[in-house]
């Protein structure tokens, strides 16, 4: 009995030490845990811990959008900083939420800050409260002198807003910036755009708007519950937008938009009724016949980009349209500044320039239709370069009566006419004369012939057609931009390519047409004293509204280029009631002494 209890207490002790082991073990096991949690995972459980009492927000950084400047480095545009201040919340350590409300509510002329910081809180545990925006140097500096930035209390954010150094430059052009519209949403977003974001809304500003926009950068803020920013991490840098460098150049801008408002006063001041003593509007542009950039472009009446917004309700309602940009968008009857075209549909037909046509003052082809011409320097044989250089009707009645409207609209159409100019900005189409018009009748051709009928085509479109045949048919693409450049390094990014469409005929075609426009130009004394020689046409055409006597207003258009034997730039000029193209001549000499004297 003695030997099975012996026994039986061995395996108790034995039991009993495997369980202390096992009891030690798992101690051992358990110390060891909780020195691995304590000492080697402290940071880990510390950051988890930081994290679980903090909250994180990101805040966008705007990118500056780049200037637009002329060929010269002039600035046209630019982004100029204003601040917008934020209420950080939670306040941080050291600072009284509420003193901090009041001081912001004074700062802002009462505004109610409070109910604002109530909605927020109840919407989020920590962020940015937009307080007010748009402010100067020296409202963000009372925000630095209330201590509010420096306890970080409040934050300033700086952006750009757009300012024009000269607003009145290529007003129409430029256009404006502005937050995304709900129209333009749905693609903005689709480019990764916030729906914050500010944007070109018309104009070069809309045109070249990837290229000025820039891309905003992102901060993530990671702030404690009591306010401490405990983190800020850029997760991407803001990077600014590229300079647009256009064609344009400012000092000529300046000297076209002098010359067209003095010709416009000396006009209402010194001629007669019907004579441009009525001229309401004016529109004027000068190309580079070598690449098409458009040199100078105005547009008057105009209006200042700086007051656009604040005067916007009086532009809108003015009768004399100051928002209208006539170089684009208006569109005006041609007159005798038409005939070129019909000269090179007829030349390109095969019709000799040395035959004639007789001048008698009246065309009696139609029996119950019987227009005139003036007359001016000519009568009897008149031929091709005559008839450009005297403006002689009779004889482009009959030269387009026997090429037929479509023929002669569609040469026109060529030379750039009624058609796309490849300008960057809105632009209007104009129409030319067809015989499939609704209105078409036999004598509607003899009209159309001389720029009248139912044409009617905008400044920009005369100034590439004037260019086209400054360059023997090769019609260049119109356009504003020449290149865009990093703003730091100067650096191009993108660069226009000139772009030409050549109309068949060289000099057999625009050869005679090129020596009548000469011819012209000596007629009118402002072109034949100007420093270069040079090629011209002018036109007359009727208005609807009659003088007292009978006969029709008439506005003023001219299209020229210079020099005439070796073309550099190309113009035309266009004022509204302006009493016959040659009082459109001062305006183009201003350019002509500014560009080559």
């Amino acid at each position: 009995m003695d030997k099975p209890q012996s026994t039986r207490r061995r395996k108790a002790r034995r039991r009993v030490m495997v369980l202390l082991v096992l009891c030690c073990a798992v101690f051992a096991l358990f110390l060891a845990r909780l020195a691995w949690l304590q000492f080697a995972m402290a940071d880990h459980y510390a950051q988890k811990m930081a994290e679980a009492s903090s909250a994180s927000y990101t805040l966008p950084q705007h990118a500056a959008r780049g200037a637009i400047t002329d060929r010269s480095g002039t600035v046209l545009a630019q982004d100029e900083a204003v601040y917008d201040v934020y209420l950080r919340v939670p306040a941080p350590p050291g600072t009284n939420l509420r003193e901090t409300v009041n001081t912001i509510a004074a700062l802002t002329g009462g505004k109610d800050v409070e109910t604002q910081l109530a909605a927020f809180c109840s919407a989020v545990s920590a962020g940015e409260l937009p307080v007010t925006q748009g402010l100067d140097s020296i409202g963000a500096a009372a925000y630095y002198r209330a201590g509010l930035v420096q306890s970080g209390a409040v934050r300033l954010a700086a952006r750009g807003v757009r300012r024009w150094p000269d607003g009145t430059i290529l007003p129409h052009t430029l256009g404006f910036t502005g937050p995304v519209t709900a129209e333009q949403w749905p693609a903005a977003r689709a480019q990764g755009l916030a729906m914050d974001a500010t944007i070109g809304q018309n104009g070069l500003e809309a045109a070249y708007d990837t290229l000025l926009r820039g891309r905003d950068g992102q901060l993530q803020i990671n702030v404690g519950l009591d306010g401490v920013t405990r983190e800020a991490v850029q997760t991407s840098a803001p990077v600014p937008g590229c300079t647009l460098v256009l064609t344009l150049d400012a000092d000529l801008q300046k000297t076209l938009q002098t010359a067209l408002q003095n010709q416009m006063d000396t006009l209402r001041t010194t001629k007669g009724i019907g004579a441009g003593r009525e001229v309401r509007a004016g529109a004027a542009v000068v190309v580079d016949v070598r690449t098409g950039g458009i040199l100078a472009a105005a547009s008057l009446p105009d209006f200042d980009l700086s007051h656009y917004r604040s005067d916007y309700a009086a532009l809108s309602a003015d009768s004399t349209a100051p928002l209208l940009d006539r170089v684009c968008q208006g569109l005006y009857a041609p007159g005798s500044a038409f005939k070129p075209a019909v000269a090179a549909a007829a030349l390109t037909a095969g019709i000799d320039p040395a035959a004639t046509v007789n001048c008698t003052g009246k065309y009696f082809y139609y029996s119950n239709y019987h227009p005139g011409c003036l007359q001016y320097g000519h009568r009897g044989p008149v031929d091709l370069r005559t008839a450009l250089e005297y403006s002689c009707n009779i004889f482009f009645y009959d030269t387009g009566r026997r090429l037929g409207v479509d023929t002669f609209s569609a040469m026109a159409r060529q030379l750039g006419l009624a058609n796309d100019t490849g300008v960057e900005v809105t632009a209007a189409q104009g129409r030319l004369t067809w015989s499939t018009d609704t209105n078409y009748q036999d004598g509607l051709t003899l009209m159309a012939a001389i720029g009248q009928g139912n044409t009617a085509v905008t400044p920009l479109q005369l100034a590439q057609y004037a260019a086209a045949l400054a360059n023997y048919g090769r019609k260049p693409t119109l356009h504003f931009a020449d290149r865009a450049v990093q703003p730091a390094t100067g650096a191009a990014v993108w660069q226009y390519e000139p772009a030409f469409t050549e109309i068949p005929g060289g000099e057999a075609v625009f050869g005679p047409i090129r020596d009548g426009m000469k011819r012209m130009a000596q007629t009118a004394r402002a072109l034949r004293e100007a420093p270069v020689t040079v090629a011209a046409k002018t036109g007359s055409p009727q208005l609807a509204d009659t003088l007292p006597g009978g006969s029709h207003y008439v506005n003023s258009v001219l299209i020229g280029y210079a020099p005439a034997d070796d073309p550099q730039i190309a113009m035309a000029v266009v004022l509204e009631y302006g009493g016959g193209g040659a009082n459109g001549a001062p305006v183009m000499r201003a350019v002509l002494d500014a560009w080559f004297e």
